[in-house]
């Protein structure tokens, strides 16, 4: 019995553990592995241009977005920009796949305040129970609101137009609700409204 004790508190902390390194190695990996890719591939384009110092291809490229970011503050390279994708939004197959990384990316793009588009929202299913989603579109005339209700444990969702009248604002930011939708709700302080 005392054998059997001992070996559920052993696994115990070792499950403790891996609560708390596999997080914080399968990030710096995702990170490292990044980082080596977007360096091998400025080095493949640019060559010799870039000195040997490692990570150099990564901080350039990171240099030369914060500088389009930059330039898209310019009206006539916003306008250009503009062109581009409209010229893009006509080819079939990249309108598609072009305008739904876009538009995820726009969807995340954080503002002035800090905070990303859109607002964390129940959704009354009926009776007692609820979802957590938040707002892609203001209501229409008919009264229906947009709604992206992500899944646990997965990239990948459903966009709903659910009447106005079954949308309430939750009280979260879209971060906490993101973050409670896709753990599931395990091991976070945010706790849905009752």
């Amino acid at each position: 019995m005392k054998a059997t004790t001992a070996v559920r508190r052993h696994f115990g902390i070792f499950l403790q553990g891996l609560v708390v390194v596999v997080p914080v190695i399968l990030t710096a990996w995702v990170v490292f592995a990044s980082v080596q890719w977007l360096d091998a591939l400025m080095r493949y384009f640019l060559g010799d241009y870039l000195p040997a110092f490692p990570a150099m291809g990564a901080i350039f490229a990171a240099a030369c977005i914060w500088v389009v970011g930059m330039l898209m503050r310019l009206y006539l390279f916003a306008s250009v920009v503009a062109f581009a994708e409209d010229i893009l939004s006509r080819v079939p197959l990249v309108k598609t796949l072009y305008g739904s990384v876009r538009d995820l990316l726009d969807f995340f793009h954080k503002g002035a305040g800090g905070h990303p588009t859109g607002e964390a929202v129940h959704v009354d299913l009926g009776g007692d129970a609820h979802m957590v989603g938040i707002t892609t579109t203001a209501p229409t005339d008919g009264g229906h609101v947009g709604v992206y209700l992500p899944l646990s444990y997965m990239i990948g969702g459903f966009l709903v137009y659910m009447p106005k009248n079954r949308v309430s604002t939750a009280e979260m930011d879209v971060e906490e609700a993101l973050k409670l939708v896709l753990t599931g709700g395990m091991g976070t302080d945010t706790k849905p409204d009752e």
